[in-house]
């Protein structure tokens, strides 16, 4: 090759790279700084073939229409709740419709979505005539009776250029909303649609193309009056991505793109829908789209405790002890992301816990829980600390596979102030009174604390059958009732309560439920098959191991509803009774404090998708290795319970110290190994049951106070060699 042609092809690969930049602020389809003026076309069908397969009678909302006579545009039937939906115009400071309202509030007036609408009453003879009766198809044919009586819309504003903002015969955005279509006949139930609009519009005798939008099934009921509809998820897909970005309570098992965990985790935001907790975005979402508070100094920014101005308060470990004043998230946009600081490999994706504090039922802003503004059984939801982890997806900039990747679908966890549990299943027929009014055959009881593995409220739980080998999707259960001692919820508690956010005050650490580690992670998708079965993906994404650290979060509730958040990195007491479970490894430093339990047991929640040889159960054996550097410590009157074929592991540099009347006890069938180079120190009481072994090659420090009990059939195996000072009472 010549040098010319050299110096041509680097010249040529200057503008490939620059064109490859992506930015998620960008949008996916739809930028978050648009001012987007929205045709919405509302599509009532006329079932004149087959009359039964009209199901929807309810017309408080959206009168429905039965004679053939009255097809047409704009003509009779026109839904009441039009201008609640969608605001005509923007004006900040007064803005009504629920639509135009919450991009409004979730921007800070960045995206500004108004629009005018048009009603079309369409036969089902005539939808027939286009081959069968269909979603696509009924959208042809409101479109093509636009076409031919002419462009008008309800409200007068009937300037094509409106819709047309950059004269190219696009429209901008189309909401395509149809009352009465089923999925068995027509493709779509209430509650259902997709991302995208297809079809052309005649006006003034050119063409418009319809290619950007949404189209769903709303049904009959007062769909306007939920900031988490199906219409706001499938807009909310313009700007945050494909399937691959459900998340937030709006995932569901029929996208198969690779999820983070193995089961459907619901939560809040603008990509929440059916499974949304609170109806306002979240601090996740307004970083990837780059609003902020004009006062705001970052995406990621909150008050200082000390200055009271606005500081960036995307932490990590390296920032040390901080503190900050977190006013209302939704008015002011005040959040805190700490990064946490261990990870199984390099290739694991990052983990990140989120902060905001919601000032539920004081802000005046559209921040509440689901449905409880319609439905009163379900709770409004309190102010207080709303948390949630962020698994991957950190990246902003860069190559469209790194800023809209396909490998962590539903990658927002809800981190409830309630705690994390071991849940049962009880089979059990009752009717449930709220949103849904469905019968029901189980409720679900909440058993064992499992800070560590367990699940909450907010994410679904699997409950194989005994002849399960591998975990099947139809195994998973929703929270529909929720039983708690004597006590039973049957308010949707998968859909967010009253327990999730942290009130007045809540001091949160390694030892307390909810913990500060970080979540197990567990990258998989749903194959097809009958029934589908969860299959494992990129194995090298996932983090299966909880790190103890001593990350310490404090929440003091003060003056003007604002709350102080205290973190530090050295908040190693465990000062309450803990039972943890799974994989445990501690790097750094661990106290059990004064007549304190800690206790090593089985995990009873699905954590694998198959089923473990060991334990014979869809859960690993719980080991808990101190690593080389580590320190654990017991004080007095405190115990450390190893049960169910627990395993305890000292790695070389190591060290365990136990305090006088402190006990390390361990059941049948547990292990104590203290590897060569680790330092086990006993000044209260060793006690091994049965079958229980203590191996220990490092060494063995026995203390004046010390006393050791060994059951017939456990096992103390030392090398004398490394034993020092030796005393057995």
């Amino acid at each position: 090759m010549s040098v010319k042609k050299i110096v041509l092809t680097i010249f040529l690969l200057i503008p490939i790279l620059l064109w490859a930049q992506y930015r998620s602020w960008d949008g996916a389809r739809l930028s978050p700084q648009a001012k987007v003026h929205s045709l919405n076309v509302f599509i009532n069908v006329i079932y004149d073939v087959n009359p039964e397969k009209n199901v929807f009678a309810n017309e408080d909302y959206w009168p429905r229409v039965i004679d053939p006579a009255l097809e047409g545009v704009n003509n009779t039937a026109i839904p009441n709740y039009l201008l609640d939906w969608m605001d005509l115009t923007y004006n900040p400071k007064r803005l009504h419709g629920t639509c135009t309202r919450l991009y409004g509030e979730s921007s800070f007036d960045n995206l500004q979505i108004t629009g005018d609408f048009i009603v079309v009453n369409v036969r089902e003879s005539a939808v027939l005539q286009k081959g069968f009766f269909s979603e696509a198809n009924v959208v042809k044919v409101a479109f093509d009776m636009i076409s031919r009586d002419g462009f008008r819309t309800v409200y007068g504003d009937d300037n094509i250029e409106n819709y047309d903002a950059n004269h190219d015969h696009r429209l901008d955005y189309v909401n395509v909303m149809i009352r009465n279509i089923t999925r068995a006949y027509g493709g779509d139930n209430p509650g259902s649609g997709v991302s995208g609009c297809v079809g052309t519009l005649l006006i003034n005798g050119e063409n418009y193309s319809c290619e950007a939008g949404t189209t769903q099934c709303v049904g009959d009921g007062d769909f306007f009056s939920n900031p988490s509809s199906i219409v706001i998820h499938e807009i909310s897909h313009a700007l945050f991505g494909g399937n691959n970005f459900h998340t937030s309570g709006g995932n569901h098992r029929g996208s198969r793109e690779t999820m983070a965990f193995l089961n459907i985790q619901n939560g809040y935001g603008l990509m929440g829908a059916a499974g949304s907790g609170l109806v306002s975005c979240n601090g996740y979402e307004r970083w990837r789209m780059h609003w902020k508070h004009p006062q705001s100094v970052d995406y990621i920014a909150a008050m200082d405790a000390q200055t009271a101005v606005s500081v960036s308060s995307d932490i990590s470990m390296n920032d040390g002890p901080v503190a900050f004043i977190l006013r209302d998230f939704v008015t002011y946009g005040d959040a805190i992301r700490i990064k946490l600081p261990y990870k199984d490999a390099e290739s694991s994706e990052n983990q990140y816990i989120w902060l905001e504090n919601h000032q539920v039922g004081k802000n005046r802003k559209l921040d509440y829980l689901q449905f409880s503004n319609t439905y009163s059984c379900r709770p409004f939801g309190v102010p207080g600390i709303y948390a949630y982890y962020q698994v991957g997806r950190d990246v902003l900039e860069g190559d469209h596979k790194e800023v809209w990747d396909n490998n962590s679908r539903d990658n927002l966890k809800v981190i409830s102030a309630e705690g994390y549990y071991d849940y049962e299943f009880v089979p059990e027929i009752h009717n449930l009174e709220c949103v849904s009014y469905q019968t029901h055959d189980y409720a679900l009881r909440r058993g064992a604390a499992n800070a560590f593995c367990g699940g909450q409220d907010q994410e679904s739980q699997f409950f194989p059958k005994e002849r399960d080998t591998v975990l099947y999707v139809n195994r998973e259960m929703a929270m529909w009732r929720k039983l708690t001692g004597r006590r039973i919820d049957d308010h949707l508690p998968s859909l967010g309560d009253e327990l999730d956010a942290f009130g007045s005050y809540a001091k949160i650490n390694m030892g307390t439920n909810p913990s500060t580690c970080n979540t197990k992670t567990y990258h998989s998708y749903n194959a097809s098959g009958n029934p589908a079965k969860i299959m494992a993906a990129k194995p090298e994404m996932n983090t299966r191991t909880t790190y103890l650290t001593g990350l310490g979060i404090e929440m003091i509730r003060q003056k003007k509803n604002n709350v102080l958040v205290k973190i530090r990195w050295d908040d190693y007491e465990i000062v309450n009774d803990t039972r943890w479970t799974g994989r445990i490894v501690l790097k750094d430093t661990a106290i059990l404090t004064t007549s304190h339990t800690i206790t090593l047991a089985q995990n009873r929640t699905v954590s694998l998708p198959y089923r473990d040889q060991e334990t014979g159960l869809f859960a690993e054996r719980t080991r808990w290795v101190c690593e080389p550097g580590s320190y654990f410590r017991q004080d007095s009157a405190s115990t450390l319970s190893l049960t169910e074929n627990s395993t305890l592991q000292l790695q070389a540099g190591s060290r365990y110290e136990q305090a006088p009347t402190a006990v390390l006890h361990l059941q049948s069938n547990c292990k104590l190994l203290v590897e060569k180079g680790a330092i086990l120190v006993i000044e209260g009481l060793l006690e091994i049951e049965e079958n229980a072994v203590v191996e220990v090659q490092g060494t063995l420090v026995w203390g004046a106070s010390s006393r050791l009990i060994i059951h017939s059939g456990a096992q103390l195996i030392t090398d004398k060699g490394e034993m020092k000072e030796i005393t057995i009472p």
